[in-house]
C-alpha cells in the first residue's frame, strides 16, 4: 500500500510542476465554469432544430383550454405531451423535458377576455435550459391570441361573461355608485355591440394579440425541483436557482477531463522515455505501479471538484446534498480513472496518445452535455449521447446540486459511471502490461 501511496504522490507532483498542466486541470475548468454562468445569465434567447418536449396539464378542462391545446399543439416547435402534475415535475426535474405547462381551474372563465383579470398559466422549466423560457412563454401568449382571436369569430361567447362581471360588480359592496354605474354602461355597450348583426360582419373587427398594454395572461414560473402541492399551486410560484447551480458540473467535468488527458499522457510519457521500464526494474510490483497512476487521476480529480465545489459556494451555488454530491465525485473519478488507462495505452508515443485522447475527450464532451446542451443536439446524437460518460456525470452532479433526485434516482448514473470505470480500468491494465512485458 505505501508504494502505491509513493507511486501516485510522485505523479502528482509530477503533473503540478508542468504549469501548462496546472493551468488546464485547475485553471481552465474555473474559466469554463464562470463563462456557462456568465453565459447562463445573459441568455434570453435560443433555437434548435428539434421541437421542444414540454409536458402539459389541464387542470380547467373546459372547452376554452381544449382550443388552447389545440392552438399549441399546432406549433412546429413544441411536442405537447399530455399528463399529471407529478409526473410533469419529474420529468422536467430530471431534464427528459425542456418544461411544463399548467392550465389552473378557472383559466377558460378569463382567457381571451379583455376586461377582469388575465388567466393564469403556469410554467415550470428545467433551470439548465433557459434560454428556452422566453421562447415558451412567446409561444404561450401566441395561443392566448389565437383564443382571442376565436372569441372575436363568435363574440357571443362573451355573453357568459359579461354577465359574471356585471353580477360581481353589482355586488361589490366596496364600489361606489359611480362607478358601478360606469362600469355597468360599460358592460352594457359591449352588449349592444355583440348582438349588433351588422358589427359582427365587419372585417374590422379582427384583433392583433400582440397590441401593446394589455396582459393577455398572468404567466408564473413553478419551482420543479421541489414537490408541487396541487391545492396551494399559486403559494410555490418561486425564481431559478443559481446560475452557478448549473455551470459549475460543466466546469468539474472539464476539470476532470483534463486529469483524465494528463495523467494519460504521463504514462505515455513514461514509456517513451523508459521511466517505466526502471520502475518495473525496481523491487516494486507492476501492479503497484499502475495503481498508484491510478490512484494519482483520482485524488487529483477530487481535489478538482472540491475546488470547483468551493469557489461555486463563495458564489452562491447551493449543493441540495453534499452527500450525494460527493458520491457523485467518487463515482466520476472512478470512471474518468478508468477512461484515462484506456487512453494511455491508444498510442505508444507522447503526442499520438494526446492527440487521441483529447479527441476523444472532446466527442465524449460534446455530445454528453459539457460543451452543448443536450436538447440543442439532433434526435440521433441525443440518443448517442446516451454513451457518454460526461452525459452520466453531469446528470449525477446536478441531481445532487439542485435536481433533488433521491438516492434511488441517483442509482443510474452512479451504476453507470462506476461500471465504466471499472471495465476501463481492467482493460487499460491489461492492455498495458502486455505493452510493457
Amino acid at each position: 500500500m505505501n508504494q502505491i501511496i509513493a507511486m501516485a504522490v510522485k505523479d502528482i507532483r509530477l503533473i503540478f510542476r508542468d504549469r501548462m498542466a496546472f493551468f488546464f486541470i485547475a485553471g481552465f475548468p474555473i474559466l469554463m465554469g464562470l463563462f456557462f454562468g456568465l453565459v447562463m445569465g445573459q441568455a434570453g434567447s435560443g433555437s434548435g432544430d428539434n421541437k421542444m418536449r414540454v409536458a402539459l396539464i389541464d387542470q380547467d378542462q373546459s372547452e376554452v383550454s381544449r382550443r388552447f391545446v389545440e392552438s399549441l399543439q399546432q406549433n412546429d416547435n413544441l411536442q405537447l405531451e399530455m399528463t399529471d402534475l407529478e409526473s410533469a415535475r419529474d420529468s422536467v426535474r430530471k431534464g427528459n423535458r425542456v418544461g411544463m405547462i399548467v392550465l389552473p381551474a378557472g383559466f377558460g372563465e378569463s382567457a381571451g377576455m379583455f376586461w377582469g383579470d388575465p388567466p393564469v398559466v403556469q410554467v415550470g422549466l428545467d433551470p439548465s435550459r433557459a434560454a428556452e423560457s422566453a421562447m415558451l412563454q412567446g409561444f404561450i401568449m401566441q395561443g392566448i391570441g389565437d383564443l382571442i382571436g376565436q372569441r372575436f369569430q363568435n363574440p357571443q361567447e362573451f355573453l357568459p361573461s359579461l354577465a359574471q362581471s356585471r353580477d360581481q360588480v353589482n355586488s361589490d359592496e366596496n364600489m361606489s355608485a359611480a362607478q358601478r354605474l360606469l362600469l355597468n354602461g360599460f358592460f352594457n355597450s359591449v352588449e349592444s355591440m355583440i348582438n349588433s348583426a351588422d358589427l359582427l360582419q365587419d372585417d374590422s373587427e379582427t384583433t392583433d394579440a400582440g397590441g401593446e398594454g394589455m396582459q393577455f395572461a398572468d404567466i408564473q414560473t413553478l419551482d420543479v425541483t421541489r414537490q408541487i402541492d396541487p391545492d396551494s399551486i399559486r403559494a410555490q410560484v418561486s425564481k431559478i436557482n443559481s446560475r452557478w447551480d448549473i455551470s459549475f458540473p460543466q466546469g468539474m467535468l472539464w476539470g476532470v477531463l483534463s486529469c483524465a488527458a494528463g495523467f494519460a499522457i504521463s504514462i505515455a510519457r513514461e514509456r517513451s522515455q523508459g521511466t517505466l521500464t526502471r520502475l518495473q526494474v525496481a523491487p516494486i510490483d507492476k501492479s503497484s505501479i499502475l495503481a498508484g497512476k491510478a490512484l494519482a487521476c483520482f485524488v487529483t480529480s477530487i481535489a478538482v471538484m472540491i475546488l470547483l465545489t468551493v469557489l461555486g459556494v463563495l458564489l452562491n451555488m447551493q449543493p441540495n446534498s453534499y452527500a450525494k454530491l460527493a458520491v457523485a465525485a467518487i463515482c466520476v473519478g472512478v470512471a474518468f480513472t478508468g477512461i484515462m488507462m484506456v487512453i494511455s495505452v491508444l498510442g505508444k508515443t507522447e503526442q499520438s496518445v494526446s492527440g487521441a485522447g483529447w479527441a476523444i475527450m472532446m466527442v465524449m464532451a460534446m455530445i454528453g452535455g459539457a460543451m452543448i446542451p443536450t436538447m440543442f443536439l439532433p434526435g440521433f446524437l441525443q440518443s448517442i449521447s446516451m454513451i457518454s460518460p460526461v452525459k452520466w456525470s453531469i446528470q449525477a452532479i446536478e441531481g445532487a446540486v439542485w435536481r433533488q433526485f433521491t438516492w434511488l434516482e441517483m442509482a443510474l448514473p452512479l451504476g453507470i459511471l462506476i461500471a465504466t470505470g471499472m471495465v476501463c480500468f481492467v482493460v487499460g491494465t491489461q492492455i498495458l502490461k502486455r505493452q510493457t512485458a
